[in-house]
C-alpha cells in the first residue's frame, strides 16, 4: 500500500512539472522556445563564404509579432548608438563572450532608455520579430522593448 501511494505521489510530482510550465511561472519559458531554431548553410555568391541562415520552428513562428517577455542580462553592443542586446546568460557566458549560441541573445529596440547593470538580470517585454534576411543583425529582435510589469 505504501509503495502505491509513493508511486501516485511521484506521478503527481512529475506531471506538475510537465504541465505547469507557463510564461508566468517559468522565467526561461520564451528562451526555451527560441532555442528551437535550426540553421541552413548557403554559399554566398559574392564572397564565396558559407552563410548560416536561421530556420525557425513552428513553435517560434507562432510568437512572431506577438508580445513576449524575457529575463536576461543586458549586453551593450554599440554604446555610441545605444544599441543593446538581452542575453539569457550573464556577460561571462553569453554568446559574444562565452560558449552560448546565437539563439540565446535578442536585439533590443526601445524608444526609451533602459537602465541596467551588467551583473543583474532584468525582465523586458516587447514584440518578437524574426530576422530571416539581414546577416548583420541578430536573428531575434525585441521591438518596443520596455520593462516587464507582470500579468
Amino acid at each position: 500500500m505504501k509503495s502505491i501511494l509513493s508511486l501516485i505521489s511521484l506521478c503527481f510530482f512529475v506531471s506538475s512539472f510537465a504541465f505547469g510550465q507557463t510564461p508566468e511561472t517559468d522565467d526561461m519559458y520564451y528562451w526555451k522556445i527560441l532555442s528551437k531554431v535550426k540553421y541552413k548553410s548557403n554559399l554566398d555568391a559574392e564572397s564565396g563564404e558559407v552563410i548560416y541562415t536561421p530556420v525557425f520552428s513552428k513553435s517560434i513562428e507562432q510568437y512572431e509579432g506577438k508580445s513576449i517577455f524575457l529575463k536576461g542580462y543586458i549586453i551593450p553592443a554599440e554604446l555610441s548608438r545605444g544599441k543593446m542586446t538581452l542575453s539569457a546568460f550573464p556577460y561571462s557566458s553569453c554568446f559574444f563572450c562565452g560558449g552560448a549560441g546565437p539563439e540565446s541573445v535578442i536585439e533590443l529596440e526601445s524608444s526609451s532608455p533602459i537602465i541596467y547593470r551588467l551583473d543583474k538580470p532584468i525582465t523586458l517585454e516587447g514584440k518578437l520579430t524574426l530576422n530571416r534576411t539581414d546577416p548583420l543583425r541578430l536573428m531575434y529582435v525585441l521591438k518596443n522593448a520596455t520593462y516587464y510589469q507582470g500579468k
